[in-house]
């Protein structure tokens, strides 16, 4: 194995590792929101409990919902994201290489979804904030760039296959002969 191959398969290994550190992260992220929107729903049939919980805060238990719920379609954003990522990682270092076409047509995919999936997030989060009136600020997610740069770069590793199909059926005629 070349010294930057062996860079590429151990680099893709911690890539690996903090994909599904994220993925776990990103699955607690929700579990909190979704308990914090029950906490907050049943907390709100009572005044006194919604009195308290306003007490320190300027939020309506309305707008803290809605900040919840916001959070949540973020971390399941990020759920469906890591997850891709870590499947890939996963994929490459069964393989032993990105060079693939397999590997470039996944790593497409992968940004494909870096585009999509934040989009759709903004979307619904937008939607949620408008309809519980939330303070939060929803921001585009910066992963359009690094998604365009995920295709373009599947598209160096599809031609990296190519070659790699084009030596291996030159090995095999040299070796006929």
């Amino acid at each position: 194995m070349s010294r930057n191959l062996e860079i590429v398969q151990k680099t893709s290994k911690v890539l690996g590792i903090l994909s599904k550190i994220g993925y776990i992260c990103s699955i607690v992220g929700a579990v909190c929101c979704l308990v914090a929107v029950s906490i907050l729903f049943i907390a709100g049939k009572d005044p006194e409990i919604v009195a308290k919980i306003q007490q320190g805060s300027k939020l309506t238990i309305k707008q803290t919902m809605g900040a919840c719920f916001i959070g949540l379609v973020y971390c399941i954003s990020s759920i469906l994201i890591t997850k891709w990522h870590l499947n890939y990682f996963l994929m490459e270092q069964k393989e032993g290489t990105p060079f693939t076409e397999e590997g470039a047509k996944a790593f497409r995919t992968l940004g494909i979804v870096n585009i999509v999936i934040p989009f759709v997030a903004v979307i619904i989060a937008s939607i949620l904030e408008a309809v519980f009136k939330s303070p939060h600020e929803v921001r585009p997610d910066a992963s359009f760039g690094l998604g365009i740069a995920m295709i373009l770069i599947s598209y160096v590793f599809g031609y990296g296959a190519e070659l790699e199909k084009k030596k291996g059926a030159s090995e095999e005629k040299s070796e006929d002969k």
